[in-house]
């Protein structure tokens, strides 16, 4: 998730910022508020649509070091009856002249289209995601909690994901064996599920996320995956050697987005103040 001059964010310059202030913790209280500003709808049929309910979170907490200062970043998610249906990672870039920007990143992991409104209502995907059936999976979802979680792992373990930048270079990404989030699911269709995060070489930054899902189908509870970019380079995974998915940078796929945006990469302007503590309530 590094930050390209094409896309245009809105920069404060690291002198504005006390230093008592510039301090992961009062990043991470910018990053709970921009996150709980995030009004995300799930369009059902119809008129029917009905509002995701965000995690407690964050789920997850990154950091990646680079010359000209950390990047660091939050992860968070929506839900619906308790499976993720939106992932969102709010995050800061330093730029080579010290200057900081805070970006938001989100994906759809929802079959149903999604629309965010209220404060930011600029994410508008013009679809949902289609899960995939892990190969010959069907019927095998484990009677509990805990089988389940190593069949989920050994599922993550078969996907191999590596990038491309735009000048050639291949890393290699790396699976983190727990997942950050564990679905809670109250409908009747979905059994299990879990997130995993694919990380760069360096730090913990996520450049995609693997959804895995249990479920319920003719043949009885099946595993499914989606895959969810977050990342700039060209994406590439296959699944025991076999290639299942691409996110290649082109015309229709440029950095802030995808064709049907169900991924989106954007900015929003922050004053500096934001980061200072809010003040404490007055007692009467």
């Amino acid at each position: 998730m590094r930050l390209a001059s094409l896309v245009m964010v809105a920069v404060v310059s690291a002198s504005c910022l006390a230093d008592e202030a510039d301090t992961e913790a009062a990043w991470r209280r910018l990053f709970d508020s921009v996150s709980g500003e995030y009004r995300i709808l799930r369009e059902a049929e119809a008129s029917d649509s009905s509002e995701l309910q965000m995690a407690e979170g964050p789920l997850y907490v990154w950091g990646r070091p680079q010359q000209q200062g950390s990047t660091y970043g939050a992860v968070y998610v929506w839900t619906h009856k308790g499976t993720a249906e939106a992932v969102a990672c709010i995050w800061r870039y330093v730029n080579a002249a010290g200057q900081r920007a805070i970006v938001h990143e989100l994906h759809s992991l929802s079959s149903t289209k999604l629309r965010s409104v209220g404060e930011f209502d600029t994410w508008q995907p013009r679809s949902g995601v289609r899960p995939q059936p892990v190969p010959g999976s069907a019927g095998q979802a484990g009677a509990t909690a805990a089988i389940r979680l190593r069949q989920m792992r050994a599922i993550g373990r078969d996907f191999a994901l590596h990038s491309i930048s735009e000048s050639g270079d291949r890393v290699e990404l790396r699976l983190l064996p727990q997942p950050f989030y564990r679905s809670q699911s109250s409908d009747a269709k979905t059994l299990d599920g879990a997130l995993f995060a694919f990380v760069c070489s360096v730090g913990t930054d996520p450049e995609a996320f693997l959804h895995l899902k249990a479920i319920q189908t003719d043949h009885g509870p099946q595993w499914h995956w989606t895959l969810a970019r977050f990342s700039h380079h060209n994406l590439y995974a296959n699944y025991k050697g076999r290639n299942v998915w691409s996110s290649e940078r082109d015309a229709d796929n440029p950095m802030s987005h995808n064709a049907d945006r169900t991924y989106m990469m954007i900015s929003h302007p922050f004053q500096s103040s934001m980061l200072e503590p809010a003040p404490e309530p007055i007692d009467d």
